[in-house]
């Protein structure tokens, strides 16, 4: 059942891809390994990638938190009425050290997935005979830290990193540095190549955490997002992180060319750090190509100046509030040659669940013109009343209350 008045999550746990070619078709090379990459109208998400065993088949047993808008009464009349349902589209791919490649497609709906009521569900590849994928769901609608696995309800907050930035400024190639694969699309030139949020697992210092691409900004109507759209999609992405209704957002990598000075960037910052997060998630700068010695020489030249024009990089070295530890972000282990994946680690904030968060949760649903999340428009009867939000704050203290023995 959706809850109407918050967003729902489709749990799909991919479990196991079987029968698939010895040698892939077409590369006739041996991959690092598979993973599967899932697609619906509200972005893109990949599981982690996955050694072939002996037998052909490989193993993920891995959930995936598939994010959605919530319904409105008309839409889920409508899905009823006309018996439709959003399609899903599943593909085992192929990494390789040049880049991924599709070994087989699967075409799914989410009424197919939750009609089978949390039981296991195999998928035949399109075109194929022998290639299958096994897969279950249910739809999750709380979240809670630590959440039992056994809960139909409930489900451990994913730790999310959303990048953002200029189309051109390198958030691709940054997510290929730190999975340290080609699994983002890459472009050379001023147009962009991502189209829709995507989500990308990667573990730093045995932690998990989920890497979020998102369409470039000031891309013009020519390219693959238009700035208008964009910035819309990321608006939505970043307040539905910012609810309590899916996963919590916990730093923001912002990405800027190399070149333009720091007040070319102080809008993009005003407007999604201070005036949707409102300052209450760690943000690092990025600059196109530069890695950590030239990154010390770009602090030198111009980290005074960002403090000066207001803007709090948990990187700078130059702001004296980037200096002390805060509270809620816990330092591991420094890899090797992993400057990028360090900063990472060292600068995500671990959620801190008390009265002030919840506080804060509600206070960040402001759903002026966002949907549902990775949604380009927003559903009537979603949050718009006070009453709703004021009781969609105390249902959200409630299970609070109720979830505390469960955090650790």
């Amino acid at each position: 059942m959706f809850n109407f008045n918050g967003g729902h999550v489709l749990a799909l746990e991919v479990i196991a891809g079987t029968n698939l070619p010895e040698v892939p078709v077409p590369s006739g090379r041996t991959p690092i390994g598979y993973y599967v990459r899932v697609s619906t109208s509200n972005g893109r998400w990949n599981t982690t990638i996955k050694a072939a065993e002996a037998n052909s088949s490989v193993s993920w047993d891995e959930t995936l938190n598939i994010h959605g808008p919530p319904p409105t009464f008309l839409q889920w009349l409508m899905s009823i009425v006309s018996r439709t349902s959003q399609n899903i589209d599943l593909e085992i791919r192929a990494l390789y050290e040049s880049g991924p490649e599709r070994v087989c497609a699967f075409e799914t709906t989410f009424e197919q997935l939750l009609g089978r009521d949390g039981q296991s569900t195999t998928l035949p590849a399109i075109n194929s005979q022998n290639i299958s994928l096994t897969s279950t769901a249910q739809c999750s609608i709380i979240t809670t830290p630590h959440a039992p696995s056994s809960s139909p309800e409930t489900r451990p907050l994913d730790r999310n990193v959303v990048i953002f930035g200029d189309t051109g400024s390198g958030k691709s190639s940054l997510i290929n540095r730190i999975t340290q694969h080609l699994l983002a699309e890459t472009s050379n030139d001023a147009h962009g190549c991502t189209s829709t949020p995507e989500c990308y697992p990667v573990e730093i210092s045995n932690r998990k955490y989920v890497l979020i691409d998102t369409p470039g900004l000031n891309e013009g109507y020519e390219g693959a997002v238009p700035d208008a759209e964009a910035k819309k999609l990321l608006k939505s992405l970043l307040r539905e992180l910012m609810s309590s209704r899916l996963d919590y957002l916990g730093l923001l990598v912002y990405c800027v060319r190399n070149g333009p000075q720091p007040r070319t960037f102080v809008k993009a910052y005003n407007k999604f750090s201070s005036g949707i997060c409102h300052d209450k998630v760690p943000i690092i700068l990025v600059v196109e190509g530069l890695e950590k010695g030239a990154m010390e020489t770009w602090w030198n030249n111009n980290g005074r100046e960002c403090t000066r024009l207001g803007m709090r990089f948990a990187n700078n070295p130059y702001d004296p509030a980037s200096q002390p530890t805060p509270k809620n972000v816990t330092h591991h282990v420094v890899e090797p040659n992993g400057f990028w994946r360090n900063l990472i680690s060292n600068h995500y904030s671990d959620l801190v669940v008390d009265a002030s968060w919840s506080e804060r949760i509600s206070g960040a649903c402001d759903h002026d013109d966002a949907g549902g999340l990775f949604s380009t428009s927003n559903p009537a009867g979603d949050l718009g009343d006070d009453s709703v939000k004021q009781q969609a704050a105390q249902d959200l203290q409630d299970i609070i209350r109720r979830s505390r023995p469960h955090f650790k």
